[in-house]
């Protein structure tokens, strides 16, 4: 029976979601909405049709873990918005990979790219959403990868997912604030167009943002639901900024016809499909990171809901503000010249601001209002990969594991310590690489794409190989659509790699400057295939699924709900009657014969406890469903 429902079966179960109302069968988010003649055209009557279940009498079935709730269970969905907005840093992360789009087909490639990876991202987004509705572990994508693969590869390819994830989330941190540091330096660009790089600055100034974001993360975790909301009003708000002194202050404008439809590939080399190809690499910088997201949720209040409406907002939040960033830059995009020719030292953003505007102090204010955007990616960096961290050590994933496993009390909230800690740690270790060899540093951060997109892409594969039957049951569904939908994740998820195996620029490459970005990849799952070697095939657990979950709430069905206390996890109710009569002023009991009924054979075990039910058992054993185990 456990197995059953944990591969998704159709058992019947009750309300499992925390709601105080009964669940009923195919049940769905919009199930109550209108739907006459008129209201089947509304939009939101559409998108019911939708993600309603394929089978109306499928009924909600979470998944459930045997892990002890260390972390506060605290954050809402605007804090989940908060956070994924906050890792993908639209305002910054597309003016850092500006330079991609430009030499790579200009305004094309950045306006369509943008929609295009933005649609591409929503695959994901959506089929990984379902998942986590249908299994709500903070240990994310490496344990989907477990759930939905073959027992037989369970074990291994949440192994590899894991390590994936892990490298990802420790060099996300070094690509998010290195190339904040070179943005922060790069302001004196503004000033100077001689400007030149210094690597020793970039890397103290990379150490001071670390050594912030991790002091925020460990010492003042209370604020962080705070500074994850605070994220989305100061992104849009800088967005906003941007766009009108960009439009008031501008000399010439672009018409309508450069802004859609200029396409200029003089610099990359590449014929005209493949710059456009190759320049996706810009967007796909920006929107990544969300399967870090999942990381959290031990910490969200009803990760089953919350989790998927949390990504799936932001992911459009994210769209809609790179839209509104992208048009007023090309409406008064310089010439290409001045931006990549004349000063390859500073960031074309930083041009962007000098040559269209004029004004130096304007231009220092706008700079200004990104960085803060990178200092909040920074924190939110830290945030997610200290999670994942914390997570793939509790399943045995890292040697030593109860060192990393190691909390500390924080006021009132309960912080990963050791597992901050080894993430600082790691990403002050790789940022030394580009002492040695810048473009083996790229490499590293272009791999960093590469994991991540992988991590994301090995759950969804297993799904459609196992015709998408271990996703029934879950809160988030995508009927009909979820083949389609889980197909382009996977076309996506093979493209970003190729894409991410490319140069941008092809002129006069030579090895030094070459993208090494997928060897790097391969030599991560190589050191993955060592430490399984060593540690992982004797510690690495996977995720520890409650199959006596389900067991225990099929005893409280229909006919057996008479409980007599909301605060026992278990209720014994004899059926105790009268049987005594009175005859010459005395009582006599007589045992009556026992009613036939359909029996329950087997064993229920809580803890140290364990209960009985047999054929010949008067007892009736209920479970309370309003607690969980």
């Amino acid at each position: 029976m456990a197995d059953n429902a944990q591969h998704g079966g159709d058992l019947p179960v009750p309300n499992t979601s925390g709601s105080p109302h009964p669940s009923a069968p195919g049940a769905s988010y919009m199930s109550y909405l209108p739907n006459n003649t008129f209201g089947t055209l509304r939009p939101a009557t559409l998108l019911r049709n939708l993600l309603e279940p394929e089978d109306e009498n499928e009924v909600e079935e979470i998944e459930h873990f045997k892990y002890k709730q260390v972390l506060d269970r605290k954050l809402t969905v605007k804090s989940i918005i908060g956070l994924s907005f906050s890792i993908m840093g639209v305002p910054f992360g597309m003016s850092s990979t500006l330079w991609i789009t430009l030499v790579d087909g200009g305004n094309v490639t950045m306006l369509y790219g943008w929609i295009i990876v933005s649609f591409f991202s929503l695959c994901v987004i959506l089929s990984l959403a379902e998942i986590i509705s249908k299994y709500p572990t903070s240990g994310g994508v490496y344990h989907f990868s477990a759930l939905l693969s073959n027992e037989r590869y369970s074990l291994i390819s949440s192994w590899y997912t894991g390590w994936l994830l892990l490298i990802g989330s420790w060099t996300y941190i070094v690509s998010i604030q290195f190339a904040g540091a070179q943005f922060i330096l790069s302001i004196f660009g503004l000033k100077n167009s001689y400007y030149k790089e210094d690597i020793m600055l970039v890397l103290l100034v990379y150490y001071a943002m670390l050594l912030f974001s991790g002091f925020i993360n460990w010492k003042f975790p209370k604020y962080l639901e705070k500074i994850n909301r605070a994220c989305i009003i100061w992104s849009l708000g800088t967005t906003l900024a941007i766009d009108f002194l960009l439009i008031f202050f501008a000399k010439r404008t672009h018409s309508i016809k450069e802004i859609l439809t200029t396409f200029d590939n003089s610099r990359s080399g590449w014929p005209d499909p493949l710059a456009f190809i190759v320049g996706l690499a810009g967007s796909a910088y920006t929107i990544n990171g969300f399967g870090l997201i999942f990381s959290m949720t031990d910490e969200v209040k009803n990760p089953e809901r919350n989790m998927p409406k949390g990504v799936i907002s932001s992911l459009f939040i994210t769209f809609f503000n790179g839209l509104i960033f992208i048009l007023p830059v090309l409406i008064i995009l310089p010439e290409m010249k001045l931006l990549l020719d004349e000063t390859p030292e500073i960031m074309p953003i930083d041009l962007i601001f000098k040559f269209s505007i004029e004004s130096y102090v304007v231009s220092f204010l706008l700079v200004m209002l990104l960085i803060v955007t990178v200092l909040f990616q920074a924190i939110g960096s830290v945030t997610t990969a200290s999670r994942t961290t914390y997570a793939f050590a509790r399943d045995g994933g890292l040697p030593y594991k109860e060192r990393w496993l190691s909390v500390d009390s924080v006021e009132e909230d309960v912080v990963p310590k050791n597992a901050i800690l080894l993430s600082m740690g790691i990403s002050a270790v790789l940022p030394a690489i580009a002492v040695i060899s810048e473009s083996a540093f790229n490499s590293f951060m272009g791999s960093c794409v590469m994991t991540l997109t992988l991590s994301n892409g090995v759950p969804i594969l297993c799904l459609m190989l196992n015709k998408r039957r271990k996703v029934k049951g879950g809160a988030f569904r995508l009927r009909k659509v979820g083949y389609i939908i889980n197909g382009l994740s996977c076309f996506w998820v093979v493209l970003v790699c190729l894409v991410m195996s490319m140069p941008p620029v092809i002129k006069g490459l030579t090895w030094s400057r070459m993208n090494y970005a997928s060897v790097v990849t391969v030599g991560f799952l190589a050191f993955a295939t060592l430490g399984y070697k060593l540690w992982g095939q004797k510690s690495f657990e996977g995720p520890k699924v409650d199959t006596d979950y389900f067991e225990l709430h099929n005893l409280n069905a229909p006919g057996r709900s008479n409980l007599n206390s909301a605060n026992d996890s278990f209720v014994v109710i004899d059926d105790e009657e009268d049987n005594t009569f009175e005859a010459d002023g005395r009582k006599i009991s007589y045992e009556p014969p026992k009613p036939v009924s359909p029996s329950y054979r087997g064993s229920i075990s809580s803890g140290s406890n364990k209960f009985e039910v047999g054929d010949n058992d008067d007892t009736e054993v209920l479970f309370d469903a309003s607690r969980e185990l």
